[in-house]
């Protein structure tokens, strides 16, 4: 399991390095839609990991607790190097865009924090934990998965009115269908980890999943294709659509036997922290890109490999960094 979760997060890493760096993505839009599901399947993976552990109430509440302080931690440093760095190195920096604050720092760090805004990523962490909780409450993840399932579709439908009216909308109504509607999304990947967990079912791949899977990889990327020359972004269709939902589904077996093939031993080690990687990438990693790009001139190519190579750099630092601090600081900074 390990290795799948360092795949996805190399998924993760060089997607994002993509987008940041490309200013036309046209011709990468099937390297995109193929790496889209990871969270889906990150996702699923919480979940089966959830299902597999004895249900303890008390413990389910540390561990949502830790997971706020090892949030707080990074994205107070992030929001420190927003404030000192200014200018271009804010872009990422989505509070304002979602809240239009410009008010006191203060005041734009509390809403910062409390809202999960620091950047598009961080939001996942309300997600993660509101996820934790919902687990203390599942009994029989079968019964709720159909009602989760159809929570997902209902979020769908959201975000893609979200993306066809956004120019319309108020900003705090962007900010709460983007951020605060995703739970009922994600939901639903996390009971089917959960019920298989449960059940001890290991999703193996068939010939009619693989059949399915290429089709709707195939529907996936014209539909990103159609929103990215309509709109030129992939926001809204990247993954809360329909198709990326069932896409999802069917990727866990696709990306479950990739790990299988290529299972090195770097993989299981970013498997390993692949939650601390999750969280300084963004916006770690394209603040570096912005800075050294100012100096350096190199093709796009070779600032996507950059890119991933500091994530994975910082993230060896930390962890050596971290063998010398008390075991609870220990764990605010790397999250294990």
């Amino acid at each position: 399991m390990e290795s799948l979760r360092g795949l996805l997060i190399l998924f993760v890493l060089t997607g994002h390095a993509i987008v940041g760096v490309y200013r036309d993505l046209t011709f990468l839009v099937p390297l995109l839609r193929f790496v889209s599901p990871s969270v889906f399947v990150f996702v699923y993976l919480f979940g089966y990991s959830q299902g597999r552990v004895k249900k303890n109430p008390l413990k389910i509440l540390q561990k949502a607790s830790s997971f706020f302080h090892f949030y707080l931690f990074w994205a107070s440093l992030s929001f420190l190097a927003y404030v000192l760095l200014d200018g271009e190195y804010t872009n990422v920096w989505v509070t304002k865009r979602v809240f239009s604050v410009d008010d006191s720092i203060l005041k734009k760090y509390l809403i910062t924090i409390f809202s999960f805004t620091g950047s598009w990523q961080y939001y996942f962490v309300l997600v993660v934990m509101i996820l934790l909780l919902i687990s203390i409450f599942i009994k029989d993840p079968r019964k709720i998965l159909p009602f989760s399932f159809a929570g997902a579709v209902v979020n769908s439908s959201f975000v893609s009115f979200w993306f066809l009216t956004k120019n319309r909308l108020l900003p705090p109504i962007e900010g709460a269908l983007i951020t605060y509607l995703n739970p009922v999304h994600w939901l639903f990947p996390f009971l089917m980890g959960y019920k298989d967990a449960v059940e001890r079912k290991k999703r193996e791949p068939r010939k009619l999943s693989l059949f399915l899977y290429v089709f709707l990889f195939a529907i996936g990327s014209l539909e990103y294709w159609n929103a990215y020359g309509k709109f030129h972004t992939l926001l809204g269709v990247d993954q809360f659509s329909l198709t990326g939902v069932l896409l999802g589904i069917y990727s866990i077996e696709v990306f479950t036997w990739l790990a299988e093939k290529v299972n090195l031993p770097f993989l299981k080690r970013m498997g390993r922290y692949s939650f601390l990687l999750f969280m300084i990438h963004m916006p770690f990693q394209w603040m570096f890109y912005v800075f050294l790009d100012s100096f350096v001139d190199l093709p796009e190519w070779c600032w996507v490999i950059i890119m991933v190579m500091f994530s994975l750099i910082f993230m060896e630092i930390l962890l050596k960094l971290s063998r010398i601090l008390p075991k609870p600081v220990r764990k605010i900074v790397i999250g294990a």
